[in-house]
């Protein structure tokens, strides 16, 4: 049975995505404790038994190793697949899924996190992610995406939209989310912090009420 009422909130994805570059995650966060034991270096499990929810959060390039990876993925994304980071993250979801099973499910990532979290969250109720590293990939209907108008790194997944929203209909009235840059740095528009010219309490997945329309600047599209 496929489970709904999914979603979190743009203050969530941000402190959780925060989280997910930190080594010294908090182990509290937002109601959600983090599984200690399934998270890593690369990612983090936060899980909450009152709501029946978990958030595995794939963080993005930081070490020389995730460059490397980065490259990999550029020359071919089947091979990327035999990669360490991405084997790593497979077997955080795939643990997450079984010792979690009856949960709502949430992925969400940024950068080559937002690829693992394409990659990987297939089974998740919501597939949550920030500038992804993108080539040509396929969108699924639980995909949405965030990204700055500016941010290099994402800038595929724009025209891919259109050509999903003729297989799913309901895919471009919710999915994708294009902030307006505010400087010509790629950097800058790259980072977490574009989550904060959003509205905190915004509801992002599939218990989100969306309708085609723009909102303080950006545009839902």
């Amino acid at each position: 049975m496929k489970l709904k009422g999914g979603s979190l909130t743009v203050n969530e994805i941000k402190q959780l995505l925060e989280a997910s570059y930190n080594p010294d995650a908090p182990k509290e966060l937002l109601g959600y404790t983090l599984d200690a034991k399934l998270s890593n270096l690369y990612g983090k499990v936060y899980f909450n038994n009152g709501i029946k929810k978990v958030v595995i959060a794939h963080r993005g390039t930081v070490e020389n190793s995730d460059w490397a990876n980065n490259a990999t993925y550029i020359a071919s994304s089947s091979a990327y697949k035999l990669t360490p980071r991405f084997k790593e993250a497979q077997t955080m979801v795939n643990k997450t899924l079984k010792k979690y099973k009856g949960f709502r499910i949430e992925s969400i990532g940024h950068s080559q996190g937002g690829l693992l979290s394409h990659l990987l969250g297939t089974k998740a109720i919501d597939n949550i992610q920030l500038n992804p590293a993108y080539k040509s990939e396929s969108l699924a209907q639980n995909e949405y995406i965030i990204r700055s108008s500016g941010d290099v790194v994402s800038a595929l997944t724009a025209p891919k939209k259109l050509t999903t929203g003729l297989l799913y209909p309901s895919w471009t009235k919710a999915h994708m989310i294009t902030i307006p840059a505010k400087t010509n740095n790629p950097i800058t528009e790259h980072k977490i912090d574009i989550l904060d010219r959003l509205d905190p309490n915004l509801k992002i997945g599939n218990g989100g009420s969306f309708k085609k329309r723009t909102l303080n600047g950006y545009t839902i599209n």
